[in-house]
């Protein structure tokens, strides 16, 4: 029989979880670091500027305005570390459509398999993992739009709930 101390004791050191709606569990965070980010992302920003300019994007072609962003993030380093500075730290709402993403759809669209494996290991062990990189613009209408900019494997795994790090432009 345990007694009731061990027993509080067992309860205490279990890992506590806080899941979303699609029943994932929300990851702990990595202290935001604009200048890590904008040196780690960088690559994936030029691959989007290239693709945008190739036609290759297909469906998740970004807004004019985001793909300008792009286009500028990729040339000017400088220009990107200091919209990663100046974002905003905000969930991603239930619905929110966001452009070159699976958000909300599962992890059975994303391709790399390895990687899905490590980001839902991290995010189990409660290893820290980055925000996500979400561009938004608003247009005369008042119409948002969203496109992912980096982490769509930390998006999806988590789906809607997960912080981003949210760039006006």
């Amino acid at each position: 029989m345990k007694t009731f101390i061990r027993f509080i004791n067992e309860d205490l050191n279990k890992p506590q979880f806080k899941t979303n709606s699609e029943g994932n569990v929300f990851p702990v965070y990595k202290e935001p670091d604009p200048h890590r980010l904008s040196n780690e992302e960088h690559d994936e920003t030029i691959h989007q500027s290239h693709d945008i300019k190739s036609g290759n994007m297909g469906e998740f072609t970004p807004h004019p305005a985001i793909a300008k962003a792009i286009h500028n993030f990729a040339k000017n380093k400088p220009a990107f570390h200091d919209a990663l500075k100046n974002s905003k730290i905000e969930e991603v709402k239930q619905g929110t459509e966001v452009g070159n993403s699976e958000i909300g759809q599962g992890l059975k669209n994303v391709e790399d398999k390895q990687k899905i494996k490590r980001v839902k290991g991290m995010i189990q062990n409660k290893h820290p993992i980055d925000r996500p990189i979400i561009l938004r613009h608003t247009d005369s209408n008042g119409n948002v739009f969203h496109h992912l900019l980096a982490g769509n494997t930390r998006a999806t795994a988590v789906g809607y709930g997960i912080e981003a790090h949210h760039i006006d432009v």
